[in-house]
């Protein structure tokens, strides 16, 4: 077999000038129409045995992209160039060229490494040559990769074209086996449907996403990948519109084909819940709750400053015990307390959880605190949000595009803000109504505390407790209660009025 060059029509005479590398990749072909990537070495294999070139590496990628979307690493292309690096090799080998590249800049360090290497020829199996050594051949490299963008920005378009058809029809968008589903997307699996419906009433009501992975993992129930859940991939699963029987694509709904899970306006009340609470944690606390009455529920007696949860951790023979602290300083090293006022949590909540129950049994409480159940009003607050955030996605536009001045952008941004945690507060205080409305018909309070989640203990604790004040003073086991040696003469509870 002839070489047809476009750069330079002499061969390497020598052999010890050939050492090849042989280079295979095949991107995610569901429908395995393609080649794959042994057939693309035997390929090369062949080839490189006619020419009498020695493979001195076969380096195949398989399931990986080469395009600009892709974030795959390709593991065995940098493998290919690092023995590029250490001059072991003379030609790279392929099939076609956007097996090798369909971005720019990776050929441009490729063409840098044939400077200071001995990387000299691409070459693919149909005969062209670009030698790297050559103006001619970099120049014809580079016509062929920017051929190769082309045709995948060209192959993105007609994918793109051809899913907003399907979304449009309410079809499936394939991947794997949805949750709650059979594997065809659109045959409801009743029993991992109960699990979405428990996960969005518990959830509803309060109980958060920790307590019921926790639960859901305990109970032995799995993902549809039969993996244990994560805090993160139940939240995501509970709040896609796939469960309300809507399809999404590029911002837009459209009517699905499969049959709904939940209704829509248990999705409402769901992301209600979600946007009524803040984004993120405080610097300097975790992401998972263990205090009853942490996140400004109880305060220092001494300074008025809010105490926060700060385990002891086993040590010298002592046990491992949950505490409320004073802190004294904030992340950047401020003062915000007083940091002397430290107390054993275990006796304080249970205090707090008595005294709480204890003013739900009133009957008087239960009417005071009815639940408007106002949906309408939940609608109507996310549906306010999400217009207030599209604002400041369109800040963000305009200053990038110039319509903006910095200054202006900056105080058309703290204005918006403010507009959006105005009604994240409205979320909240409609959800803890709704904390209060999802108690089961056939339990009280105290029966439904037993059961119910952290999160939603604090909701019901916050409906009528102002806050909980530890007051100095008290001497450890100068009294005991509950079988703790605590003085509940210390502990200060202010109600709601």
């Amino acid at each position: 077999m002839s070489l047809l060059s476009v750069s330079s029509p002499t061969l390497v005479p020598h052999q010890r000038l050939c050492d090849t590398a042989i280079y295979a990749r095949l991107s995610r072909d569901r429908q395995r129409l393609s080649e794959n990537v042994n057939i693309q070495i035997a390929e090369c294999q062949a080839f490189a045995d006619e020419q009498g070139w020695p493979v001195v590496g076969v380096f195949p990628d398989d399931d990986v992209s080469a395009s600009k979307f892709s974030k795959k690493p390709r593991d065995q292309y940098e493998l290919m160039l690092a023995a590029v690096r250490r001059g072991e090799i003379n030609i790279i080998l392929i099939t076609e060229m956007p097996r090798l590249y369909r971005r720019m800049e990776e050929l441009l360090d490729v063409i840098r490494l044939a400077e200071t290497t001995k990387l000299r020829l691409l070459i693919t199996t149909d005969g062209i040559s670009y030698d790297l050594s050559t103006a001619e051949g970099i120049h014809a490299a580079i016509n062929a990769v920017n051929n190769a963008m082309l045709e995948s920005a060209r192959t993105s378009k007609r994918i793109k074209r051809k899913q907003a058809v399907r979304a449009k029809q309410g079809k499936v968008h394939g991947g794997g086996r949805p949750y709650g589903y059979e594997a065809d997307g659109l045959t409801i699996r009743e029993s991992e449907a109960e699990v979405i419906r428990e996960a969005a009433e518990r959830f509803i009501i309060g109980e958060s996403c920790r307590d019921l992975v926790c639960d859901f993992n305990a109970r032995g129930i799995r993902t549809a990948t039969g993996k244990l859940w994560r805090i993160e991939n139940l939240q995501r699963t509970l709040l896609k519109k796939r469960y309300i029987g809507v399809r999404e694509y590029d911002g837009q709904e459209y009517p699905a084909e499969w049959p709904a899970i939940l209704t829509r306006e248990q999705w409402e009340q769901m992301e209600a819940r979600r946007l009524s609470r803040s984004h993120g944690w405080p610097k300097g606390k975790t992401g998972t709750r263990k205090y009853l009455l942490s996140g400004g529920l109880i305060y220092c007696g001494r300074c008025g400053g809010e105490m926060v949860g700060n385990g002891r951790t086993a040590e010298s023979g002592r046990s491992a015990v949950l505490r409320y602290r004073c802190r004294r300083t904030d992340n950047h090293g401020n003062t915000i307390g007083c940091g002397k006022t430290f107390r054993i949590a275990a006796p304080v909540e249970l205090l707090v959880k008595e005294a709480v129950l204890t003013a739900f049994d009133d009957p008087k409480i239960a009417v005071l605190l009815a639940p408007k159940g106002d949906e309408d009003q939940i609608r109507e607050l996310v549906k306010t949000y999400e217009a207030r955030k599209a604002k400041v996605d369109q800040l963000v536009t305009d200053y990038a595009t110039g319509v903006l001045t910095r200054e202006q952008f900056i105080l058309a941004k703290q204005v918006a803000e403010a507009a959006i945690q105005e009604i994240r507060e409205l979320l909240a205080q409609a959800q803890q109504q709704t904390a209060l409305a999802q108690v089961p018909a056939n339990q009280s309070i105290r029966e439904a505390w037993d059961t119910a989640g952290l999160a939603w203990r604090q909701k019901i604790v916050g409906l009528v407790v102002e806050k909980v004040v530890i007051v100095p003073g008290g001497r450890p086991g100068s009294k005991t209660w509950r079988g703790f040696r605590f003085d509940p003469e210390f502990v200060r509870i202010e109600w709601k009025a």
